[in-house]
């Protein structure tokens, strides 16, 4: 570009304007071009991210013991395997007594029974299949059946993503 100006200043011949205004075009159209190459060739990843198969097709997975292995607490009857419906259940929510437990307040959890939408349970409604919510705390819940005999199921909220302890 200096240079440019430079022979403009110098020779005021037509030609020679034009050679420098078509060498200025040239070499500003040979940047744009350079620029334009190396974008469109940005480094991509030499090896792109693709999906692999984690565990080979009709594994069985026993869904208890991954829950704790996570860190869920599964009740377990007297022969060590899960209750049969715990798995039917699923805590989506609680409102622990807390400090409000003076005052009258129980607990509620929301709780989804099979693919039904979740609803509220106070401590003490029946739930489902004569079971019942026995307590509240901070990150659980306690079905227990209705009339006292056989095992509970305690239900307990995930962690949230990044969490390894519960706060």
């Amino acid at each position: 570009m200096i240079i440019a100006l430079m022979l403009l200043a110098h020779s005021p011949s037509k030609s020679q304007r034009w050679f420098v205004a078509l060498a200025t075009f040239a070499l500003a159209a040979l940047a744009a071009g350079s620029a334009a190459f190396w974008v469109l060739h940005w480094p991509t990843p030499a090896n792109p991210i693709t999906a692999t198969l984690l565990s080979a097709p009709g594994a069985i997975v026993d869904s208890v013991k991954v829950a704790q292995l996570l860190g869920a607490s599964v009740s377990t009857t007297a022969s060590g395997a899960s209750a049969p419906a715990a798995d039917h259940y699923k805590l989506l929510g609680v409102i622990a007594p807390g400090d409000s437990a003076r005052r009258g307040m129980r607990g509620s959890a929301l709780i989804a029974v099979d693919s039904a939408p979740a609803r509220p349970f106070r401590v003490g409604d029946a739930v489902a299949d004569a079971l019942v919510l026995q307590s509240v705390e901070h990150r659980r819940a306690v079905l227990a059946p209705a009339d006292g005999a056989g095992a509970g199921i305690t239900l307990e909220l995930p962690l949230p993503a990044g969490m390894t302890t519960p706060p």
